[in-house]
Protein backbone atom coordinates (compact mmCIF):
# COMPACT_ATOMS: atom_id res chain seq x y z
CA UNK A 1 0.00 0.00 0.00
CA UNK A 2 2.93 2.05 1.02
CA UNK A 3 4.74 1.71 -2.66
CA UNK A 4 1.51 2.43 -4.60
CA UNK A 5 1.25 5.97 -2.93
CA UNK A 6 5.01 6.46 -4.24
CA UNK A 7 4.11 5.43 -7.80
CA UNK A 8 1.05 7.47 -8.21
CA UNK A 9 2.93 10.05 -6.78
CA UNK A 10 5.88 9.52 -9.44
CA UNK A 11 3.34 9.32 -12.09
CA UNK A 12 1.77 12.64 -11.17
CA UNK A 13 4.70 14.62 -11.38
CA UNK A 14 5.69 12.99 -14.80
CA UNK A 15 2.39 13.59 -16.14
CA UNK A 16 2.83 17.45 -14.86
CA UNK A 17 5.89 17.30 -16.96
CA UNK A 18 4.81 16.67 -19.69
CA UNK A 19 1.58 19.17 -19.35
CA UNK A 20 3.94 21.80 -18.91
CA UNK A 21 6.14 20.79 -21.55
CA UNK A 22 3.44 20.99 -23.95
CA UNK A 23 1.95 24.75 -22.49
CA UNK A 24 5.21 25.71 -23.37
CA UNK A 25 5.14 24.89 -27.20
CA UNK A 26 1.85 26.59 -27.59
CA UNK A 27 3.26 29.22 -25.62
CA UNK A 28 5.76 29.28 -28.77
CA UNK A 29 3.61 29.08 -31.53
CA UNK A 30 1.88 32.29 -30.48
CA UNK A 31 2.50 35.04 -32.04
CA UNK A 32 4.72 38.13 -30.50
CA UNK A 33 1.88 40.50 -30.00
CA UNK A 34 -0.40 37.28 -28.42
CA UNK A 35 2.32 36.40 -26.13
CA UNK A 36 2.16 40.35 -25.11
CA UNK A 37 -1.26 40.46 -24.22
CA UNK A 38 -1.19 37.19 -22.27
CA UNK A 39 1.50 38.37 -20.36
CA UNK A 40 0.19 41.69 -19.60
CA UNK A 41 -3.20 40.10 -18.42
CA UNK A 42 -1.20 38.02 -16.05
CA UNK A 43 1.18 40.78 -14.62
CA UNK A 44 -2.05 42.53 -13.80
CA UNK A 45 -3.92 39.98 -12.24
CA UNK A 46 -0.73 39.27 -10.61
CA UNK A 47 -0.50 42.71 -9.12
CA UNK A 48 -3.82 43.28 -7.93
CA UNK A 49 -3.66 40.18 -6.37
CA UNK A 50 -0.20 41.63 -4.71
CA UNK A 51 -2.03 45.03 -3.93
CA UNK A 52 -5.12 42.87 -2.25
CA UNK A 53 -2.69 41.29 0.27
CA UNK A 54 -0.57 44.12 0.95
CA UNK A 55 -3.90 45.91 1.82
CA UNK A 56 -5.04 43.09 4.41
CA UNK A 57 -1.59 43.19 5.92
CA UNK A 58 -1.84 46.81 6.45
CA UNK A 59 -5.29 46.59 8.49
CA UNK A 60 -4.41 43.58 10.22
CA UNK A 61 -0.44 45.41 11.52
CA UNK A 62 -3.56 48.29 12.24
CA UNK A 63 -5.65 46.17 14.45
CA UNK A 64 -2.87 44.86 15.92
CA UNK A 65 -0.86 48.14 17.41
CA UNK A 66 -4.59 49.74 18.23
CA UNK A 67 -5.20 46.65 20.51
CA UNK A 68 -1.47 47.22 22.32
Amino acid sequence: MFFKSIFKRKEKIAHEKINYKFDINKWMELTKEERLKIDSKEKNETMRKRKVLLKSIRAEYIKIKNKK
